[in-house]
């Protein structure tokens, strides 16, 4: 009988140290699984837009009321692992927050993963004409390197983009997104504030 006993407690002895053995390489598998998830995971971070007005002319004729033109470039600066889409992309340029001096339609456009891209934006302003007083004082805030414009950019998420990719979709339940940047023509790049749309 005492034989016996003795035998039965090393096997219990030897069934824990199984289990914890087997409870050990477990817990060590899982973590290395989560820890190489998170090292290999797509980068969140959603594309980033910035506005350049590159030339400002059309300030200083000699006639009463003027047709101002303005350059635009918009910097999409693609951070994530994956390409970003953007479509029906809309801008409107205002003066004083209320001035509209252009508007334009961009076509459609993607980023490659990790890149950066630079677009050109014609805008039209063939319906834009300005008091003789609004043109003087914006061609003198021009000359002080004062100018400054609002740019309104509206644009909509590509159909079937999975939330699970695209931080912005799971904070908005709208597929169109609004960008507002404030430029002043010939000093480079601004970066644009992402206003969500519910």
């Amino acid at each position: 009988m005492g034989a016996s006993g003795g035998e039965t407690s090393a096997d219990d002895d030897k069934s824990i140290g199984e289990v914890f053995l087997r409870s050990l390489l477990l817990a060590v598998f899982i973590g290395a699984l989560v820890a190489l998830l998170i090292w290999v995971r797509p980068v969140r971070k959603d594309p980033s837009f910035s506005m350049s007005v590159t030339d400002a002319h059309g300030l200083n004729p000699t006639s009463r009321v003027i047709r101002p033109a303005f350059n635009l470039t918009l910097g999409v600066d693609n951070d994530q692992d994956f390409e970003a889409c953007r479509e029906e992309v809309t801008i409107t340029v205002y003066y004083g927050g209320s001035v509209v001096v252009g508007w334009a339609e961009v076509p459609d456009f993607c980023v490659d993963k990790r890149s950066y891209a630079e677009i050109n934006v014609p805008l039209s302003h063939a319906d834009v004409v300005l008091t003789d007083a609004l043109r003087r004082r914006m061609a003198a805030e021009l000359r002080a390197g004062e100018l400054e414009l609002g740019v309104e950019m509206r644009m909509v998420f590509p159909r079937g983009l999975l939330p699970l990719l695209c931080d912005e979709c799971k904070e908005s339940r709208s597929r169109q997104t609004l960008q507002f940047c404030s430029v002043k023509p010939g000093q480079g790049y601004a970066p644009c504030v992402h206003l969500f749309l519910r």
